[in-house]
């Protein structure tokens, strides 16, 4: 049979839209990275994905990609994607709290198309909650395929793939592609068993889960194409002055090179960098793959990008510097951005300053609190007996304004920190966008406790409800990017609603009046 295919980011919210403060792009970058294998066979014409809709332009490819805020709001987007393309396989990408959005389009999905459509679950939530530890595989009790088979979820997701996606879907296309009738979930899981990358397919037969585990753990990383190349560029960052906005990374691993307890991203859970060594040949690959796209695509528009890295290029001295090398040899007329921490600000200016001659001018920190120790540290944080928190972060502003370098920021509430200090944090901000032109944009966070394979101190939160609830919390929160009601971290209280929404007019008050814009 055809393929057809259907890739959606679910959404993180019942209802209620985003607030106008809210950092977003109109790229699922992190969907477009999972698929982009497939895509790229379909581009090639290669095997069943080049008879399938993807087979067209970049711009065909994208209009069967989703992503999706709230259910409310944008349902009648995705169910308008059901009844144009009857996928027979559709790919949902969730953290951990899309995951009740995802089970909402997993069952429209299946109440329209029955079992002529496979749903396959992949992304970070799944990373979190399967993996293996002692060549047994484990589930968290978020698990989707856990829910499953305790009765908690509905039957909808016929696989779930934790772990890197980019062969996987392109081999679960190739075995629908290929049957003669819908394939079991026993079925998909066997034919991708040679896919390479270090994942695993679970499924839930009836009260048990299953699992298949890949054969090929490794893969070449300098093989990946690029996203930008595949499903062409939409976003446009405002710091980048109206140019289009790539995203693009170095892949060289899956999370950061620090261990703070509260990240997703935390090394301890996702894992050291990988294949280091290369990481600037692909970034530079990728952000020429950027510029190409928009110079063919939209001619004047002018391109930039945001490297996606935690920090980039894990903050290495030695491929930075090649980074800055390998641009300098270049013709590329594109900017870029990408995040650094205070510390590696700090401690690399001679590598921040090549960076900005190479086209870097915009850098998002992570302020995250007013005062590190009073949270229990930060890994981040690394000279916590030196200058205070605060003053350091000043410095770094001050320093990337004197290299004409535009700062953003964000800030995380839900830590255990006082109230107090969340207000005063705000102020401190805006005092320096009066002083230096940044932080701005500010993104506003609550902390979410993430499954973390297991080391979520032991709140073992099942995930199954919205994370924030429709009414007056998603408007108290519409400011912000990550946050709940229902998940706090292990040790901390949840959010009170007078709190977050003194918070909200708060930041409103600072930042919805003129700056001085960095007088100095």
């Amino acid at each position: 049979m055809a393929l057809r295919v259907v890739a959606v980011a679910p959404p993180e919210l019942p209802a209620s839209g985003l607030g106008r403060h809210t950092l977003t792009s109109a790229d699922p970058a992190s969907l477009f990275n999972a698929c982009r294998v497939a895509g790229q066979r379909a581009a090639n014409g290669t095997g069943a994905w080049g008879d399938s809709n993807w087979a067209g332009s970049r711009a065909s490819r994208r209009e069967s990609v989703l992503l999706m805020h709230s259910l409310v709001e944008d349902m009648a987007r995705f169910d308008a994607l059901l009844e144009r393309f009857e996928p027979n396989l559709l790919l949902l990408g969730a953290m951990s709290v899309c995951l009740p959005g995802a089970v909402a389009c997993a069952v429209r999905a299946k109440q329209r198309l029955g079992d002529r459509v496979h749903v396959v679950l992949g992304g970070r939530h799944a990373s979190e909650t399967i993996w293996r530890a002692g060549g047994t595989v484990r589930h968290h009790p978020g698990s989707p395929v856990r829910l499953i088979a305790d009765g908690t979820l509905p039957p909808v997701f016929d696989l779930v793939v934790a772990g890197p996606g980019e062969h996987v879907i392109a081999g679960l296309g190739e075995v629908i592609a290929t049957a003669t009738q819908p394939a079991t979930s026993a079925d998909l899981a066997a034919g991708i068993a040679d896919e390479p990358g270090d994942w695993i397919a679970s499924w839930a037969d009836g009260d048990l889960p299953r699992a298949v585990t890949s054969r090929r753990p490794t893969f070449s990383r300098d093989q990946l194409p690029s996203p930008a190349e595949i499903f062409g560029v939409g976003a446009s960052f405002d710091v980048f002055g109206g140019r289009l906005t790539g995203h693009v990374f170095s892949d060289t691993g899956n999370g950061c090179v620090f261990d703070c307890d509260f990240c997703s991203e935390r090394r301890s859970v996702t894992g050291g960098l990988v294949d280091l060594g290369n990481g600037a040949d692909r970034l530079v690959r990728q952000l020429r793959a950027v510029s190409d796209v928009v110079a063919a695509d939209a001619p004047g528009r002018g391109a930039s990008a945001f490297i996606e890295d935690s920090t980039i290029l894990g903050g290495s001295p030695r491929e930075i510097t090649r980074l800055v090398d390998l641009l300098d040899r270049t013709d590329l007329d594109i900017r870029f951005g990408g995040q650094f921490t205070i510390d590696q600000i700090l401690s690399r200016t001679d590598l921040i300053k090549g960076l900005t001659e190479v086209g870097m001018d915009y850098v998002f920190i992570g302020v995250e609190t007013l005062d590190p120790g009073g949270i229990g540290g930060m890994s981040k944080d690394r000279r916590p007996d030196g200058a205070a928190w605060m003053s350091r972060t000043e410095q770094a502003i001050d320093q990337l304004t004197q290299l004409g370098v535009q700062t953003g920021a964000a800030v995380l509430f839900g830590l255990g920190e006082p109230h107090r200090d969340r207000l005063a944090l705000l102020r401190q901000l805006s005092d320096w966008r009066d002083r230096y032109g940044g932080p701005w944009p500010v993104s506003l966070n609550w902390a979410t406790q993430h499954p973390l394979r297991g080391a979520d101190g032991g709140t073992g939160y099942r995930y199954s409800e919205w994370s924030v609830p429709a009414g007056e919390w998603a408007e108290a929160f519409d400011d912000f990017g990550e946050a709940t009601t229902r998940y706090p971290l292990s040790g901390c209280a949840p959010p009170v609603l007078a709190e977050v929404q003194e918070i909200r007019a708060t930041f409103h008050a600072l930042y919805e009046r003129p700056s001085d814009g960095g007088a100095r």
